[in-house]
């Protein structure tokens, strides 16, 4: 489903890949636990098409990402990033933008299903009256969970996705990734992540 073949990246005076190597079928999950600052985020980013190799391709479905294939490979994808970047709003708002985006607008969206999952993640529905700019951080992560189980992607990318949380939140959103069908890539330092069936991936300098 998406392939990585020979890619390297240098971002200023830094190699983060070298004659990187990785094919990940439909279905996996994937762990990325290198150390801080090896390029972990650049490599969700170089998916997304936010960052371009300098050297190798990336393939989604079996085509090169480039300019011109990536806006229909994004809408496969549900990127949570590390901050978690809600536009500045009243929450109902938000999501209710984001699913009135013409890429979203065939999704059976509704602010019951919302609430329905701020109940499982144990967030008030008050909190759909706050502005994203004031909520904390581990209610903010959990939103973006909603966001992103809502879209109903095939493919999820997550950026440390329950750093703010507490051991049990976590629980809730390990078992998920565990249990479900997507394709997932998983950029953690957190050894719970470390779990089957993740594949764990350190190094990205062939």
């Amino acid at each position: 489903m998406i392939r990585f073949k020979n890619v390297s990246l240098q971002l200023g005076n830094k190699q983060l890949l070298k004659n990187f190597n990785l094919r990940i079928s439909k279905g996996d999950k994937v762990l990325l636990a290198a150390e801080s600052g090896s390029g972990k985020t650049s490599l969700l980013r170089l998916i997304l098409g936010f960052n371009t190799p300098d050297e190798g391709r990336i393939l989604f479905n079996k085509k090169v990402i480039t300019t011109e294939t990536v806006h229909k490979v994004r809408r496969q994808i549900a990127y949570l990033s590390q901050d978690v970047d809600f536009p500045n709003g009243k929450v109902s708002e938000v999501f209710k933008d984001i699913f009135d985006f013409e890429a979203n607008r065939h999704i059976n969206f509704s602010e019951e299903q919302l609430i329905e999952k701020l109940g499982e993640f144990n967030l008030p529905h008050e909190i759909l009256n706050k502005n994203t700019s004031i909520i904390s951080g581990g209610e903010r992560q959990r939103l973006g969970w909603a966001l992103i189980q809502l879209l109903d992607r095939s493919v999820l990318l997550l950026d440390e996705p329950t750093s703010a949380m507490d051991e049990k939140q976590k629980q809730r959103f390990i078992d998920f990734v565990a249990t479900t069908n997507k394709t997932v890539i998983c950029v953690s330092h957190d050894p719970v992540w470390q779990i089957e069936p993740m594949k764990t991936i350190t190094s990205f300098i062939a």
